[in-house]
């Protein structure tokens, strides 16, 4: 070894010695920063009342008026320019032109929408002749704003219309992967707080998601580009579709007015993963989607959800801090990354400073800080944290039986939960009763300690996706609701979209009952003008087969029946076997026992055991 190369050995062994300490101390800081002290281990919370009845942390009451409409208000901003808020989860955006209006965002669905036209035509007499959307999440009630859609110019993101079809697919939730919408839309109705009581202190204490209701939502007619301009009714506009908070948004500028359309600033953190699931949303691509924003220096921003900011200064100082909110939240977690912490840690590590509180909008009033490191961390590195001793982690039940009969039984579990419940160390309490819970979760004990700790933890959380989940597992736990597993689309969109459906149907295959399987069936669509598709089925895999008369192998079966007869099969409401026998599905090709039997290879919805928690019996 030369001199040169043992000089850089040296000072390699120096750098690991110095990243190795450094390291030690961030997981010491780490430790240190735990929640211990948090509100949901005994630290000081103020619990109040809000006026229907929910018992709630002090801080949302408080600060939810300043950020966000709670009920139905119309605000003029500026001369021809209004915004209408709390009629539905996201605002109307009002600009008068020549000889009509053009519309920001249209509601949730038809009845949304339906109370947005009466408060527009307070406004002004004049017809909506432009719609124009934000993202997917809000356009469903454009129908209802206008008389006749051929009168309406409907402007949106070149992607927006694929995108809400993907999304109805799915069962109306947005979804990279509308497969498995129905798992998604299930987590929707704890994350909004769908299956909570109305009043109590268990009720929500925000807006509702409107769920199952009709839509009325018109397709864009227009898609623009990054950069656009266009002139509408006397208006000039211009168009943003580069960046993404939770979907493929599209930002406006309205120069002569100095004011910005957008879906980048919300009425809270920025929400940088979302616990009903959902694919990596960036902080860098989300940072710059504000940072775009606040170069064109606007002197009014209207946002999709968060109450309008009036005044230049008042916008750079939000937008400003709404940055440097994500900044923090993504950069302090790469710091802990490369400090050698794993996602355990770096939720405890990556603190918000109490400034960052000063700007009603970084108020932690949906989701939750506490939550965003952990995506990141799956997105930059994997799930893999370098521990070892995860590689072959034993499965989840057999893990707590270990656990209970290390702690000397069950009935020991339930004692120290209820010690860690007397002091209010919520978090420990529901890791303690997890254990007893998985060993039988029709102990009525067992569940109803599991709730009262959800629930404590539910009044004590910021964030009312935090509080829709907790609260709806205690009640599911108390037998006081049901919470589905799954929610699958209406008969009408699969019937809609029966080829779709046939690709869905490969993910609940069973690879045992089908290990010695190489069969195709061929499906034809009688009122789809006899669209043909296939499944290959084959070792545990069925393949979708678009184009079976180009495929390599020809149909061991064909059937043919309508989108409606699918859609009943599919759902769990007929048997296939029934509607082969009823005439429903005519075979055409290969016999029908042969044919009912490959069905039987692949699972069967069955609403009575569609239950994440289950049922308690009477």
């Amino acid at each position: 070894m030369n001199t040169l190369e043992k000089y850089r050995l040296n000072l390699f062994l120096a750098f690991t010695m110095l990243t190795g300490t450094v390291g030690m101390a961030a997981h010491l800081q780490a430790a240190e920063s735990s929640t211990t002290s948090s509100r949901y281990m005994g630290g000081p919370v103020e619990l109040v009342t809000a006026q229907n009845g929910a018992r709630v942390n002090a801080e949302v009451l408080e600060v939810s008026p300043k950020i966000t409409y709670l009920e139905p208000t119309t605000e003029k901003v500026t001369d021809g320019v209004w915004c209408i808020g709390g009629y539905s989860l996201a605002n109307t955006t009002v600009i008068e032109g020549n000889d009509g209006l053009i519309v920001y965002d249209t509601g949730d669905t038809r009845e949304e929408a339906e109370h947005i036209r009466k408060a527009i035509e307070k406004i002004s007499d004049k017809p909506v002749k432009v719609i124009i959307y934000s993202h997917s999440h809000y356009a469903m009630g454009a129908g209802a704003l206008v008389d006749d859609p051929k009168d309406v110019l409907v402007i949106g993101h070149p992607k927006v219309n694929e995108t809400v079809e993907s999304s109805l697919k799915g069962g109306g939730i947005p979804s990279a992967i509308p497969e498995v919408g129905p798992i998604l839309t299930a987590r929707t109705m704890s994350h909004f707080g769908l299956l909570l009581p109305e009043e109590g202190p268990d009720a929500g204490v925000t807006p509702k998601l409107e769920m199952g209701k009709p839509i009325a939502f018109l397709p864009a007619t227009e898609t623009v580009e990054n950069g656009e301009e266009l002139e509408v009714l006397g208006i000039k506009l211009q168009f943003f579709t580069e960046y993404m908070s939770d979907d493929y948004n599209l930002t406006v500028w309205v120069p002569e007015k100095k004011v910005v359309l957008n879906n980048f600033l919300w009425p809270g953190t920025p929400n940088l993963y979302t616990l009903r699931g959902g694919v990596y949303r960036s902080p860098l691509v989300w940072r710059d989607g504000v940072k775009l924003i606040r170069d064109l220096q606007p002197e009014i921003l209207l946002n999709t959800h968060a109450r309008a900011v009036v005044g230049k200064e008042k916008v750079m100082e939000t937008l400003t801090a709404y940055m440097d909110m994500i900044s923090f939240t993504y950069d302090q977690t790469l710091r802990g990354i490369m400090l050698g912490m794993g996602p355990d840690e770096l939720r405890h590590f990556v603190k918000i400073p109490s400034y960052f509180s000063e700007t009603p909008e970084n108020f932690q009033g949906y989701g939750e800080s506490v939550h965003f490191p952990e995506a990141i961390y799956q997105y930059v590195i994997g799930w893999f944290d370098w521990d070892s001793t995860k590689l072959f982690k034993i499965a989840p039940e057999e893990a707590a039986s270990r656990t209970v009969e290390l702690m000397g039984g069950k009935e020991k579990v339930i004692k120290a939960t209820r010690a860690a419940l007397d002091k209010e160390e919520y978090a420990w309490a529901a890791e303690l009763i997890q254990n007893a819970f998985l060993l039988d979760p029709m102990d009525k004990d067992v569940r109803q300690l599991k709730a009262d700790i959800l629930r404590q933890l539910g009044y004590r959380t910021t964030g009312s996706i935090a509080r829709g989940f907790l609260l709806t597992e205690a009640l599911a736990l108390e037998g006081k609701v049901e919470s589905p597993l799954m929610i699958l689309p209406s008969p009408e969109i699969v019937a809609g979209f029966p080829a779709t459906f046939v690709d869905y149907y490969r993910i609940r295959i069973d690879p045992e009952k089908s290990k010695d399987t190489d069969k195709v069936i061929e499906f034809v669509f009688t009122d789809q003008k006899d669209q043909a598709v296939s499944l290959h089925i084959r070792r545990g895999v069925a393949e979708f087969v678009p184009e079976p008369s180009t495929y390599l192998k020809k149909a061991d079966y064909v059937l043919k029946l309508d989108g409606k007869t699918w859609a009943s099969v599919y759902l769990g409401d007929a048997d296939m076997a029934e509607e082969i026998k009823s005439k429903k599905v005519k075979v055409t090709k290969g016999e029908e026992a042969e044919l009912i039997a490959l069905f039987d290879i692949f699972d069967k919805f069955n609403p009575a055991s569609n239950f994440r928690i289950p049922p308690l019996g009477d």
